[in-house]
């Protein structure tokens, strides 16, 4: 009789962790908001090299957009945009360690941004080919770093989870 017993709880705890796995999977940012993310802030930093705006101008209109954004949709519908992206609502919890390495990153690459910046991405425009378009050049490493830097915190996020559920 206990065999049977054991054999239901490993099969039920199978079950589970199949769920799990299927919710964790399901829970996923898509890949397009990687994209998208990217784009939008390169698209944004390239448009200094077309458009007559400051960075501390287009910067700010750009966030004053994605808040208005994100508030019209959170108050519309009563939840999150990510969590409308996903299709379902995580719990959010807060981890830290992955606050802890995503600002110590965040924070090195805002120093680095600050004091080379501008000089390291007018040379990699020179060495391009792309002189006229400094702006662009920006753009595509900001975008790549913001997202590379999201990215990792979404991945830091689930294994944490992950490792809390076992």
């Amino acid at each position: 009789m206990e065999y049977g017993d054991e054999q239901q709880a490993a099969e039920a705890l199978a079950a589970v962790r199949a769920h799990q796995e299927r919710a964790r999977r399901a829970a996923r940012l898509p890949w397009w908001v990687y994209l998208g993310m990217f784009v939008l802030i390169a698209a944004v930093t390239a448009a200094n090299d077309f458009v007559d705006l400051t960075g501390a101008k287009a910067i700010s209109a750009v966030v004053l957009v994605l808040l208005v954004v994100v508030f019209a949709v959170t108050f519309g519908s009563g939840s999150a945009p990510l969590g409308k992206v996903r299709g379902v609502q995580p719990r959010q919890s807060f981890v830290p360690r992955v606050f802890g390495v995503v600002a110590v990153l965040g924070c090195l690459g805002g120093w680095l941004i600050f004091h080379y910046g501008n000089g390291f991405t007018q040379d990699v425009a020179a060495s391009t080919g792309l002189r006229d378009y400094p702006g662009t050049v920006a753009g595509v490493l900001y975008g790549a770093a913001f997202t590379a830097l999201f990215a990792l915190s979404q991945l830091l996020l689930s294994r944490s989870q992950r490792q809390r559920t076992r």
